[in-house]
């Protein structure tokens, strides 16, 4: 059965990424360096030029006994297993098949040589491509063959072949010296193979865990994408639904009136209904846009101290009370997206009117009750905006000093969210006329106590 590829695929997520415990290239060095696919492994070529150098050794038969049969048959098995080394790695299998082939036919011409051959070095090549094809081979079958192969090689080999022949012509007892020469051969490749497969089995365990992270960071990319999504889609609905039920009932409203005036008025409160939304929509977009490094998000309770230190930038005297930053923080995590924009933009609307039509120092208290999120600001006003800014709705609405079209528009933006705004005038403990602002809505539970204000 063949071993897992690195480049499969788990849970549906594409692994091609994770190196493949049998990809050689990501190890070895190739020859000429930077060549990304004909190059050859610089250690394959080690091996061949000492081959090489080994079997230049057989040359001195032929030079010193003449070009004999078995002299030319020695040194072109030498030269070929030599030259098989080359592609050790690039030609795997047809590497292994070549090289025990090789090594097989040079048993044999030892076997049936007249002379003395000797035992040739070369066949140390068994040993390195026993190696290769137990580390790098993804099929486990090709490596059982070749330590099979090896080991037979390891009990019928040239040298202990020469020792049987050698003890044959002599009267001596062998045999200790036979099994010695077969045990140093059994333990090397014994030894090579472990070495081999324990390498194997540490870059199959490495690519196993990497996979696996891999497919934990894909499946939790997935549930957060997941989650996002359905983050959003509650977004939308607070703030499409809502805004669409409104418009609906204040249309049915006026046509069910059937007077122009209360058409009239009806068809106003769609337009702001509308509006509002519309806001809210855009918003919500551009928050969703917004990027990771950008410090004052749109729908960030953190940013409510910047926005009064922007009111006492412009040379009023803020007096606030706000729950701590841990808290804020605590708010920003578990109110929905709407919240957050609702409170934010209605801070910001609050301040804003206060220092445009005020005067003197800003009351403001910021509290969480009950689920509800409660906003007070107070602050004076001149006469003179009282007696210009003061727009009387009849349907109920905020009503006051300084309830102009922002405070209108707070106004829908805190009906979609289920809340509700007062804007009322006072009188200040000092005589001045001042102007109040209420409002609350309902948020999403936090965790712990709620604060009190």
């Amino acid at each position: 059965m063949s071993a897992p590829s690195g480049a499969s695929t788990q849970a549906g997520t594409p692994l091609a990424a994770v190196p493949s415990p049998y990809d050689w290239s990501r190890r070895c060095r190739r020859i000429p360096p930077g060549a990304a696919r004909r190059g050859l492994p610089a250690v394959d070529v080690a091996w061949s030029a000492l081959f090489l150098a080994v079997a230049y050794r057989n040359l001195d038969f032929i030079l010193d006994y003449g070009a004999y049969t078995v002299y030319v048959l020695n040194l072109a098995l030498c030269l070929g297993l030599a030259l098989v080394q080359l592609v050790r790695l690039t030609r795997l299998r047809a590497a292994f098949i070549a090289t025990f082939a090789l090594l097989a036919a040079y048993a044999l011409l030892v076997v049936l040589s007249p002379v003395n051959l000797g035992v040739d070095p070369i066949i140390i090549t068994a040993v390195t491509t026993l190696h290769a094809v137990t580390r790098w081979e993804p099929d486990r079958r090709w490596g059982t063959a070749a330590l099979l192969l090896a080991l037979a090689g390891a009990v019928i080999n040239p040298a202990a072949i020469m020792a049987i022949r050698f003890q044959a012509a002599s009267t001596g007892i062998l045999l200790i010296p036979l099994m010695l020469i077969c045990l140093v051969f059994v333990g090397t490749v014994i030894v090579t193979h472990l070495h081999a497969s324990s390498r194997r089995r540490a870059a199959e365990d490495h690519a196993q865990e990497v996979r696996s992270a891999m497919a934990a960071a894909s499946s939790a990319a997935t549930a957060a994408v997941a989650t996002e999504r359905l983050s959003m889609a509650r977004e939308l609905h607070d703030l499409v639904g809502h805004s669409l039920t409104a418009v609906t009932v204040q249309a049915s409203t006026g046509l069910a009136l059937g007077e122009p005036e209360q058409m009239r008025s009806a068809l106003e409160s769609v337009r702001e209904s509308a509006s509002a939304s519309l806001d809210s929509v855009r918003e919500l977009v551009r928050a969703l846009r917004s990027q990771a490094h950008q410090t004052t998000a749109l729908a960030d309770l953190r940013t409510i101290p910047d926005l009064i230190a922007t009111a006492r930038s412009a040379g009023r005297r803020v007096e606030a009370e706000l729950p701590e930053q841990a808290v804020l923080e605590t708010w920003s995590e578990h109110w929905s997206m709407m919240q957050r924009l609702t409170l934010v933009r209605l801070v910001g609307e609050a301040l804003t009117n206060a220092v445009k039509h005020g005067a003197g120092p800003i009351e403001m208290r910021l509290s969480l009750r009950q689920g509800h999120c409660h906003l007070e600001v107070i602050n004076e006003v001149i006469n003179e905006v009282i007696n210009a800014r003061s727009p009387e709705r009849r349907d109920g609405h905020a009503q006051g000093a300084g309830a102009g079209y922002g405070l209108i528009g707070l106004e829908e933006r805190l009906r979609l969210a289920g809340g509700r705004l007062e804007a009322s005038a006072l009188t200040l403990p000092d005589g001045a006329p001042g102007f109040r602002l209420k409002a609350s809505f309902p948020v999403n539970a936090s965790p712990g106590p709620a604060p009190q204000e």
